[in-house]
């Protein structure tokens, strides 16, 4: 018996809370386990992800350069942005997940509504990794 995966999609909340934001692309993140099959995968704005990560904004070049957020915020994800963009894996699941939870208070403090998205986003690193499976980023938007 196949096993469906588990997909959280918090787009259609996000649009409720902010039902004229302009420019709503979507991002994914998806966990497979070592066969490549989909076990998990959440879908954000990347709204709700730039309300996560635009607290390192002003000094990610002082994270480390293979870590997703320096990359999301360098132009070495702006090749994402055409016809033929593809899942990117996370190499650095762990690094992510602590610059998530170092975030949480500024987060929950800006009232922005991206708690839900940044809790959920601390759970699929957490599952990956506890399962030991890959983590992947995909975005219509990057």
């Amino acid at each position: 018996m196949k096993i469906l995966p588990l997909k959280i999609e918090l787009v259609s909340k996000w649009m409720k809370l902010y039902p004229y934001s302009v420019c709503l692309d979507e991002i994914y993140f998806r966990e497979r386990d070592k066969e490549n099959n989909l076990i998990y995968e959440l879908e954000l704005t990347t709204h709700q992800f730039g309300f996560i990560i635009d607290h390192y904004y002003s000094n990610f070049r002082e994270l480390n350069p293979e870590s997703l957020i320096y990359k999301y915020h360098s132009e070495e994800y702006a090749i994402l942005n055409d016809a033929i963009a593809q899942e990117i894996e996370c190499y650095k699941i762990k690094e992510f997940n602590e610059q998530l939870i170092n975030v949480r208070e500024k987060v929950v403090q800006q009232g922005s509504g991206a708690e839900e998205a940044l809790d959920e986003l601390v759970k699929i690193c957490e599952s990956a990794m506890r399962n030991k499976n890959k983590l992947y980023i995909f975005s219509d938007y990057l």
